[in-house]
């Protein structure tokens, strides 16, 4: 006699995002690539973006040949444009028909300054992109989504404490965090879940670079290690997915302890 899996349960599968489009910013590198290559490797069709054109290249490039069979496709824009935001989402739509999630991972870190240093040009572009960019990105993907759809932005864990010299960075990361909450409940009826990812110190590209005061990010963890971009990959992938159907409106820190 066959059994029956319990309501909101779905039999384990190799695959669960096939036939399902999902979109990714910040897909060049770091956590953004892992994003978009994990969820290729697992059935999803993909459309990625970035501001950085040869890097996105070689980041479809290496995902295609991994994942062979996997339908991707890309696009060089500025998440801070809405214009360009609408044209990518609606040219991923003519091209795959549908929008079933998305990870608006997209971010930039300037070197530390003090507030009192603090440049209106610096503050303008961080917000611009970290949080009016996000807004870009929700706005254009909710106008196409059906029921069930699925949003993740990431934030940080800049969106729950506070960090000296990077004022205009957790700003723009608190922003997500309230953007995540209150369009949850706006969406809610229409069974589209938004969620949010907090990560701590992760090796990107981004924290390699050295923008940030060594100190600011001196592996405050629990776990007293950085992460790797596939940590932030998997919690995308669990909220984007049916596992987490009763989830919306959450901020899950994926930051080995530092903020517990």
């Amino acid at each position: 006699m066959s059994r029956q899996l319990p309501r909101g349960l779905v039999s384990p599968t190799l695959t669960p995002f096939k036939g399902k489009v999902i979109a990714v910013t910040g897909a060049a590198q770091g956590m953004g690539f892992s994003i978009s290559r994990y969820l290729a490797l697992r059935g999803a069709t993909v459309s990625m973006a970035d501001i950085k054109a040869p890097e996105l290249t070689t980041a479809a490039e290496l995902i295609q040949k991994e994942c062979p069979d996997a339908s991707i496709m890309h696009a060089v824009i500025d998440v801070s444009k809405a214009a360009a935001v609408d044209e990518w989402i609606a040219s991923t739509v003519a091209t795959f028909g549908k929008l079933d999630g998305a990870a608006n991972n997209a971010g930039i870190l300037r070197p530390t300054t003090m507030l009192k240093d603090l440049s209106d040009e610096e503050w303008n572009r961080i917000i611009g992109v970290n949080l009016t960019g996000v807004m870009n990105c929700m706005r254009a993907e909710l106008r196409v989504m059906g029921n069930g759809a699925s949003i993740v932005n990431v934030s940080s864990v800049a969106g729950l404490i506070g960090l000296p010299g990077l004022a205009a960075y957790v700003a723009s990361k608190h922003g997500v965090l309230g953007l995540t909450k209150a369009v949850a409940k706006e969406v809610a009826a229409n069974s589209i879940r938004v969620n949010c990812v907090c990560p701590g110190a992760i090796d990107t590209p981004m924290l390699r670079s050295g923008a940030v005061k060594a100190e600011v990010y001196t592996v405050p963890a629990a776990l007293q290690r950085v992460g790797s971009a596939d940590d932030i990959a998997s919690t995308v992938a669990f909220l984007l997915g049916p596992e987490s159907s009763y989830t919306t409106g959450q901020s899950y820190a994926v930051d080995g302890g530092w903020v517990c």
